[in-house]
């Protein structure tokens, strides 16, 4: 007799997210496994352009909630549930009170033992901290983006307007030149952003371009940039 399998997929958030077929790929991947396996495969779950340390995923928690006891919770591999090591044990221990199991198709590890237990704990370790080094690497990528002209969004940074002959890029905003050069200033004396918020407020609140004034965020945007 076969047993029952839920597929879960998930592929993260990006810019093509409503034309990528990686759920597509990892559901044909998980029946092939199914297939070979004698698992029948009685519900597909697709969760799209959603973050693997998401917690707040009904279609996770209802792919969950559709396991029967003697199941399996059927994904690509164990980072499609969680890159959190916390937010992974959460799954796990919830897939067993549903008296289910999670398989994955690829860099799966077999039994409950010690050893295989700390083996999947390492893995959800490594998972969370490439989930951080990825976000990590973006914010790099789009800083030297910003450095080099590039839009990357509709708002353009502080001290920066659209290139009026090039839409796809920036370029300084004379306006806002002298903020971001006294921040810079600032920076360069060594004064914490809290300091910095404290001095442009009181000196230059209204070039900021919010109304309530200068903010630790803005100013650590604005010297990432060009501090």
């Amino acid at each position: 007799m076969s047993t029952e399998a839920v597929v879960y997929t998930r592929f993260s958030p990006r810019r093509n997210a409503d034309t990528s077929e990686s759920c597509k790929t990892q559901i044909s991947l998980c029946e092939q496994y199914a297939y070979d396996n004698d698992l029948d495969i009685i519900q597909i779950f697709e969760d799209k352009a959603v973050s693997g340390s998401d917690e707040n995923r009904p279609l996770l928690w209802d792919a969950i909630a559709a396991l029967k006891k003697g199941g399996v919770l059927l994904v690509y591999k164990y980072d499609r549930l969680a890159r959190d090591l916390y937010l992974s044990e959460w799954i796990r221990r919830s897939v067993e009170k549903m008296g289910a199991k999670i398989v994955a198709v690829s860099g799966d590890i077999e039994g409950d033992g010690p050893e295989q237990i700390m083996i999947r704990q390492i893995m959800a370790v490594w998972a969370e901290y490439e989930r951080k080094m990825i976000g990590i690497r973006t914010k790099h990528a789009v800083l030297q983006h910003q450095r080099n002209g590039r839009r990357m969004s509709d708002t353009c940074p502080y001290g920066t307007m659209p290139d009026p002959n090039d839409a796809k890029r920036i370029v300084e905003y004379p306006p806002e030149m002298p903020a971001v050069d006294m921040i810079a200033k600032l920076h360069g004396r060594d004064l914490t952003t809290h300091e910095i918020v404290v001095w442009m407020n009181r000196e230059m609140k209204g070039m900021a371009r919010s109304k309530k004034g200068w903010d630790q965020r803005t100013i650590k945007r604005i010297i990432a940039r060009v501090g």
